[in-house]
């Protein structure tokens, strides 16, 4: 995301002379008519059920209602070719997460979105942590136990993932490397049945987001030995990270914001931000997301666009590690 989007002038050449007194105008009433929230996934998955908790309450304080438009497809595909094409006026935003800016661009070969040029970041609202967890029954206690008992065991456990370039694959495969253990990856149809196979004992091992091994975890089928960031989650604050516990150099977690088209204009960005990050500090909503086991996070729009830019390289890394063909 270059420096240059967030340039008044060059907003302004772009739209023509008279612009900034509109915009400005538009600006301070911003909004005056219900803003569209383009949602690349259907409805009931993680990203929309994340996202709807907090426009509800971002739309109370705006006054003026958050129309969530799920465009679910081709991996979110969809959803954010129209993103990239809508007109950036404030009034259609899209709510994104890590695997749509940061994994999708190194797997499909042919993209109808740039997604370091077409967008505007507005901010972050969640950071999704994820944790390596086991079967309950695994005499594994620790990272350490887990290195030790694959060493001991070349090829003897399995580690299961969501698919082939999913983020619980890729978190795997960057722990098996780090570590110097082999993954042996199994994948599985989706996040749920590779979270089942770990709790029913068919796999060993899987990096999950940390929301959803939570449930098995709660059911005592599976246990969560450390997490992924780079700090301890407020979540659990209980458990080490990967990092801490003897595995330097991981750092592995998924993220959900909010982007704009690009063009729009950076006071209505700063607008919805305020309001965005207002709503994640209330102790409502930082409850009803730790309680879900995710971590409300706000920001900057500049703190969201260098996530953006980071994860975008390292992720490219680890689909090129992982040997994930384009498609």
């Amino acid at each position: 995301m270059t420096r240059c989007l967030w340039i008044l002038a060059g907003c302004a050449a772009a739209v023509g002379p008279a612009a900034p007194a509109a915009l400005a105008a538009d600006a301070a009433d911003y909004p005056i008519r219900p803003i569209r929230m383009i949602l690349p996934q259907t409805p009931g998955a993680t990203t929309d059920i994340l996202g709807r908790l907090v426009f509800t309450r971002v739309a109370d304080r705006l006054g003026r209602q958050i129309v969530v438009d799920n465009r679910p497809g081709a991996g979110g595909t969809l959803g954010m070719e129209m993103a990239a094409r809508a007109t950036p006026d404030g009034y259609t935003l899209t709510a994104v997460a890590a695997s749509m800016l940061a994994i999708t661009p190194h797997v499909y070969r042919k993209l109808p979105y740039d997604p370091l040029k077409d967008f505007i970041p507005v901010g972050l609202y969640v950071l999704a942590q994820t944790a390596l967890c086991v079967n309950a029954a695994l005499p594994v206690k620790s990272v350490r136990d887990l290195v030790e008992l694959s060493k001991a065991k070349p090829g003897g456990l399995n580690m299961a993932s969501a698919g082939i370039g999913s983020t619980s694959h890729l978190g795997g495969l960057m722990l098996a490397t780090l570590a110097g253990i082999p993954a042996n990856h199994v994948p599985y149809k989706g996040g749920g049945p590779s979270v089942a196979s770990v709790a029913q004992g068919e796999s060993q091992w899987t990096v999950p987001p940390l929301s959803a091994g939570m449930p098995q975890v709660r059911a005592g089928r599976m246990r969560c030995i450390a997490t992924g960031g780079d700090k301890r989650s407020s979540v659990t604050p209980e458990l080490p990270t990967i990092a801490e516990s003897g595995v330097p150099g991981f750092r592995f977690y998924g993220w959900n914001g909010v982007i704009a088209p690009r063009g729009t204009w950076r006071p209505i960005v700063l607008k919805f931000n305020k309001v965005m990050n207002e709503v994640l500090a209330t102790p409502e909503l930082r409850k009803l997301y730790h309680d879900l086991g995710e971590e409300p996070t706000g920001g900057s729009p500049e703190d969201f666009a260098k996530l953006i830019r980071e994860d975008y390289e390292n992720f490219g890394k680890l689909v090129k590690l992982a040997g994930v063909k384009a498609e």
